[in-house]
Parts: structure tokens; C-alpha cells; sequence
């Protein structure tokens, strides 16, 4: 019974009066980076439903009028870079992050990557279905220090007439015809009529619209397609 290690053990944890340690101080590392993964899953989707918004306005129409290379060409020079670098970051920090957590070592690569990517995109995907991330893009990032050009380009998107797009505010609305202001500051004149694919309730002043058709004059314009840009606030010129 002396020697009994049970014993020896239970006396030197009454002399030197050892406290158990919670279970909580035990795993806070664990819970540390299970915490930073969810905020990282967080920031992926967010940043994915914003490059879900700045592709909206790619509508298959313009497919058909400009032809794949030409709207290819465009995609790649309008392209969100901005926030497809930062998901990728996320997505990359987020699978060191889950290696870090008290299991995640056991995972492969692949397993890790795909679980981050699926949550990040069915995430972002309810972000934009509840409209999430236009407010965001209102409220926070249109007028945030990002300059607009790198934060939503599609803007530049819309700055090439001769090559049937054109955006900007509308400052008149006539029956027939309404009077844009273009976003490098241009009046145009745009014809539209019952064969025009209207994406829009109702046409109004100050609105900001996006249009596809072809240059017929000197600032005129025939469009075949009105739809909304995607921010619902008037926008800063570049």
C-alpha cells in the first residue's frame, strides 16, 4: 500500500494544493481558432456574394448582341480582382487556421479546401438572395475608402457606347427617349420602345440604369436592353 502511485499522487496534490484547471483554460486555443476559422468562412462569403454582385449585370442578352469573345474580353477587364483575391486569401487562411484546431490536422488538403470552399459558397450565395450584400456594397464599400474603380468596376463596364454598353443617371424621361448622363459625365440620348427588354418597374429621374444597344448618332443611342445598376444609391463620378 505504500507504494501505492495513487496514493503518493493524491497526497502531493493536498500538499502543494494543486486546482484542477478548467476545461475551458484547457482548449482556449482550440476555441481561439475555431472562432477566427468562422469569422474567416464569414469574410469568404461575404467577399463571394460581392463578386456574385458585380457579375449580375453580365445578362445573357449581351451574349448574344456582343458575342462570347467580346463580353469575355470585357469580364476580364472589369473582373471584381479585388474581392476574387480576397475569398481566395480567406479560403487559403482559413484551411492553415482548421489545421491549427484540436482535429483539424487528421483532414487531407482537399477535404478542408472543399469543406471551405462549399461553406463559402452556399454562404455567399444566401448573401445575395437576402440582398445582404447590395447593402453592404450601399452602405459600407461604395463610399469607403477602396477607391470605386477596384472596389465595383463593372462602372467601366459600362463606358464603352461604341461597343453597344452604356450606363449612367438618368436625368429626363420622355415617352420614348430618355436623357442619361453617362458615368464619365457625357449627355446622351436614348431611344427605347415597346421591343426594348425592359428589367425595370417603372423609369424615373436620378435613377442609375445600365444599357445595352448600339451607337445610332452622334451621344445617341438605340437601346435593346434597360436594366438597374446594381447599387441603388447614386453613385460618385471617378
Amino acid at each position: 500500500m505504500e507504494n501505492n502511485p495513487a496514493k503518493k499522487i493524491i497526497e502531493k496534490i493536498k500538499q502543494e494544493k494543486i486546482v484542477p484547471e478548467s476545461k475551458f483554460f484547457l482548449n482556449w486555443k482550440n476555441y481561439l481558432f475555431w472562432t477566427v476559422w468562422v469569422l474567416t468562412v464569414l469574410l469568404g462569403a461575404i467577399f463571394f456574394s460581392l463578386i456574385i454582385l458585380n457579375l449580375l449585370d453580365i445578362h445573357p442578352m449581351i451574349f448574344r448582341s456582343l458575342g462570347l469573345g467580346k463580353v469575355t474580353f470585357i469580364f476580364f477587364k472589369t473582373a471584381p480582382y479585388l474581392w476574387i483575391i480576397l475569398a481566395l486569401l480567406t479560403i487559403v487562411s482559413g484551411f492553415y487556421v482548421f489545421r491549427k484546431t484540436k482535429h483539424g490536422y487528421r483532414h487531407s488538403l482537399l477535404f478542408v479546401t472543399s469543406v471551405g470552399v462549399l461553406l463559402i459558397s452556399m454562404l455567399g450565395t444566401i448573401l445575395h438572395i437576402s440582398k445582404i450584400n447590395k447593402n453592404i456594397g450601399n452602405k459600407f464599400f461604395a463610399y469607403g475608402p477602396v477607391p470605386r474603380d477596384i472596389a465595383f468596376p463593372e462602372q467601366r463596364r459600362w463606358q464603352s457606347p461604341m461597343e453597344g454598353m452604356l450606363g449612367g443617371e438618368v436625368i429626363l424621361v420622355g415617352d420614348d427617349v430618355i436623357e442619361l448622363k453617362s458615368f464619365n459625365d457625357d449627355i446622351w440620348e436614348v431611344q427605347y420602345s415597346d421591343d426594348t427588354e425592359m428589367r425595370i418597374r417603372k423609369l424615373k429621374e436620378e435613377m442609375i440604369i445600365e444599357v445595352l444597344g448600339e451607337k445610332i448618332g452622334i451621344n445617341e443611342f438605340r437601346a435593346f436592353l434597360i436594366q438597374p445598376f446594381p447599387f441603388e444609391k447614386k453613385l460618385p463620378r471617378r
